[in-house]
């Protein structure tokens, strides 16, 4: 599951009390709204969520977050209706221009996936991370609609940072926020920081098990060109310099879930050929 993010730069995370059909966002949210996201020129994902318990929503929560990866902001407001946010800029945004909308925010956010009627093992295996998550009460915690990477379930964003937790249950998912509130990516269970590309996710994640830095703001400038399969990362974490080559590597090792009525999961993982750090 590493390096196995998809990359986004801007969220659109919009509240919506559901029920949410297998196509949501697409189908519960206006399509003038739905349509201008997704003309909008940029890395931009949209996202459905709501509260555990709340399936009543008057003026829907918005909530825009942005990041590259080092730079981050978000925004949090609420609606009368849903097409009032088609005014916002969105490419604009998607190029890291902060909006003049709701309120900054600087407190994380996390999301899990329990879209059911997208992928059953969604909902069986997301909904006990929230109930978990609930029960904890340290975080500000959504149920979400699809975000990718059903087969590596139950998944959860953490922002600001935009960064993928895959593979948990309430015990996994309740030592990641607490992690991540502390300032600590659970790399365990880490499965790549959205805004970079799926090798750059792999070449972070390489470095930090090799150096067991853990601080989710250590990464300080990333870089990275392509020689055909390969792809060499230049990295800066905590003032400490790298390099790291990485390729497609063989399937991960199949494996199958409790939940679904599928087969047996495969993915591409991918090879680290190299890792050095760099003297300044």
């Amino acid at each position: 599951m590493i390096g196995r993010a998809g990359t986004t730069h801007l969220w659109v995370l919009i509240e919506h009390p559901g029920p949410w059909p297998a196509s949501a966002p697409d189908d519960v949210l206006p399509v003038a709204l739905t349509e201008k996201i997704y003309a909008a020129q940029g890395r931009i994902r949209l996202v459905v969520i709501r509260r555990t318990r709340n399936r009543r929503v008057l003026t829907p929560t918005c909530v825009l977050a942005w990041t590259d990866g080092t730079r981050q902001w978000m925004r949090e407001g609420s609606v009368d209706r849903y097409e009032d946010l088609s005014v916002l800029p969105f490419e604009s945004m998607a190029a890291g221009v902060e909006p003049d909308f709701g309120r900054s925010r600087t407190e994380p956010l996390f999301a899990v996936c329990t879209h059911g009627k997208k992928d059953a093992c969604c909902a069986e295996l997301g909904r006990p991370v929230v109930s978990a998550l609930d029960v904890a009460g340290i975080a500000d915690v959504w149920e979400c609609s699809h975000i990718g990477g059903d087969r590596f379930a139950a998944n959860m964003i953490a922002w600001p940072a935009a960064v993928y937790f895959s593979r948990l249950d309430g015990d996994s998912a309740t030592d990641a926020v607490e992690k991540y509130l502390n300032g600590e990516l659970a790399v365990t269970h880490l499965r790549g920081r959205a805004a970079l590309s799926q090798a750059a996710q792999a070449a972070e994640h390489a470095v930090r098990r090799a150096t067991d830095i853990v601080a989710t703001d250590a990464l300080e400038s990333i870089t990275e060109s392509v020689d055909g399969e390969r792809t060499t990362v230049d990295l800066r974490l905590e003032e400490r310099d790298f390099r790291v080559v990485v390729r497609p590597g063989p399937p991960g090792q199949p494996f199958r879930h409790d939940c679904g009525s599928g087969g047996t999961v495969e993915w591409s993982g991918w090879t680290v050929e190299h890792l050095l750090e760099q003297p300044h």
